[in-house]
């Protein structure tokens, strides 16, 4: 592990030196917050990952990393406000401990430092292409992050739909890391390509799995059950709607002020029914997609690290 670990420290200094601001002070401190919280960085490993893995040195990737988790960030603090969460990693919220006024001003300036810090990529043809792939991630992150607003208004979402909106809310900003990390380690379009293809089914997996983990992790940073008390469509959801006759388990499904008893009974119900196991078995197709791919390049240290990141992101308790 000592390769990500050395990666994880890097993009840790680097962040720290990025969000070098200080005043106005409350809004950088806000800014600095989650950050400075920690986290998996798995998305600026996985870039750092896929310049290494088609040659290059993962220190070049690192303004990239670094502008990946400042908008890996920004999209939390946005959530938690518009899903009312009050914890994120164990800790409050950016908007409860900040305010949401300063917390949505937190989210704008760390977006706004996400392309500074990528401007800073050094060679200025891959910069530009870097820009460009970013811009277009972000309009999609806010595209999926519609949909998904809009699907806790149905009582039935189409699992391909729903589909649709993990990869554009989630498994869009995995695709980007992985092929962005590619292009700046100078990777040629079919190793490009191939990487993309990885980090998109990677992203998928991730989220599929996230979603199990709501239901059944433990320590994971926010209230256990909360995708039911917010009414989220996951495929949980979704395989339980189409396979229960009886719907009496929908009356506390987004019910804000669910009990915790109440919530346990939903979740004991989507065990029952195999709704769990359905997603679970979802997740891994997608991680075995992610690895299959992975099939284009050389053998590496790299790339077995993604490959193992690939496992790790279905086997994770948080």
């Amino acid at each position: 592990m000592d390769i990500l670990k050395e990666i994880k420290e890097a993009v840790d200094k680097a962040i720290e030196n990025y969000l070098y601001e200080k005043e106005p002070h409350l809004l950088y401190e806000a800014v600095r917050y989650l950050p400075s919280a920690g986290g998996k960085r798995l998305r600026p490993i996985i870039a750092c990952l896929a310049c290494e893995a088609v040659g290059g040195n993962f220190i070049k990737a690192i303004p990239f990393a670094v502008a990946l988790e400042l908008i890996h960030t920004f999209t939390l603090i946005h959530d938690d406000i518009m899903d009312k969460d009050e914890e994120r990693r164990g800790m409050p919220s950016v908007h409860k401990k900040f305010g949401e006024n300063i917390a949505i001003l937190a989210g704008d300036a760390l977006f706004a430092k996400a392309f500074e810090t990528a401007s800073f990529i050094n060679d200025a043809s891959v910069a530009k292409r870097i820009l460009h792939n970013l811009a277009i991630m972000a309009k999609e992150i806010c595209e999926g992050q519609e949909m998904d607003i809009n699907f806790e208004k149905l009582d039935y979402v189409d699992e391909r739909l729903f589909l649709e909106m993990i990869e554009k809310k989630t498994a869009k900003m995995f695709e980007h890391a992985s092929m962005g990390g590619a292009i700046i380690g100078g990777g040629n379009e079919e190793e490009i390509f191939a990487l993309q293809t990885y980090g998109r089914n990677l992203g998928m997996a991730f989220q599929i799995w996230d979603d199990c983990l709501d239901v059944i992790g433990k320590n994971i940073g926010k209230p256990v059950g909360s995708d039911i008390r917010e009414g989220k469509k996951t495929l949980l959801y979704i395989y339980a709607y189409i396979n229960s006759e009886n719907k009496e388990w929908l009356k506390n499904y987004g019910k804000e002020n669910a009990s915790d008893e109440e919530v346990q009974e939903i979740i004991k119900f989507f065990e029952e029914i195999g709704a769990i196991d359905y997603a679970k078995k979802k997740a891994r197709e997608f991680s075995n997609e992610a690895i299959k791919a992975l099939n284009k390049l050389k053998e590496s240290q790299a790339k077995k690290k993604l490959i193992e990141l690939a496992e790790f992101a279905i086997e994770r308790e948080k």
